[in-house]
């Protein structure tokens, strides 16, 4: 981390069922699929160490008991979602409420071929071009001058689209935090079209945070969704 900076820390959030899976994620959980030998979650982990993020809080939930040993490991903090299978991703969000605060919030299935965590001051989404597809993606939509996001697109446009990865500085942290409790209520929490971005997309909307966007290179990150996702990932590495 550059000296004198802030002190950042993260969250990932790893309590999905991973059903897409079937065979695959009935005894392992897909953030532990092995990419270059290594489980991806610990690939995360070390790339955030390496920027001097060590404080790194993960919510687990199917599975839990496979990422006991991250703990010991890389003295990850281990929060257990116990509604993992009940509720969406703002449950697990809001299990860590407490440590949001200068965070990067990633999900645990973006599988990073290189690191691209870094130093940052303004909150920001990081984005990347995906192949083109029928699939919808959350796509930012910037303002006149192409830095801050006006609102978030969810849409088949061949555009960069939101990767699972975003930085979120202590103002917005703070913002952020006093919304929670309108999310807090089956109706919310039982729909699973529903994530927790769509907090921040909210305040976006409202003109109450701003947001930037970090472009990955192509192929430099992928979402491993399902088995397709999973052999594209290996084709990459093999080039």
């Amino acid at each position: 981390m550059h000296k004198g900076s802030k002190k950042m820390n993260a969250i990932i959030l790893a309590a999905g069922l991973g059903s897409r899976f079937k065979e695959l994620t009935k005894n392992n959980h897909k953030a532990l699929f092995k990419i270059n030998e290594t489980p991806n979650i610990e690939k995360t982990i070390q790339y955030l160490q390496a920027i001097g993020i060590n404080e790194i809080h993960i919510v687990t939930g199917h599975q839990a008991n496979l990422f006991s040993y991250l703990s010991g490991k890389y003295n990850c903090n281990l929060i257990h979602n116990i509604h993992y299978q009940k509720y969406n991703s703002i449950y697990s969000f809001y299990l860590a409420i407490n440590h949001f605060n200068n965070t990067f919030v990633i999900d645990a299935d973006v599988v990073l071929l290189e690191n691209p965590f870094c130093y940052l001051k303004n909150s920001t989404y990081y984005t990347i071009l995906r192949d083109k597809s029928s699939n919808k993606e959350w796509i930012p939509l910037l303002d006149n001058n192409n830095r801050f996001i006006k609102t978030i697109a969810i849409s088949d446009l061949e555009l960069p689209s939101l990767l699972g990865i975003s930085y979120w500085n202590k103002e917005d942290c703070n913002t952020i935090k006093n919304q929670i409790n309108n999310y807090l209520n089956d109706e919310i929490l039982e729909d699973k079209k529903l994530y927790w971005d769509n907090i921040p997309l909210k305040l976006i909307n409202e003109g109450k945070i701003k947001v930037e966007v970090n472009l990955l290179p192509r192929n430099k990150a992928v979402e491993i969704d399902n088995i397709l996702d999973d052999e594209k990932i290996q084709e990459i590495i093999k080039r």
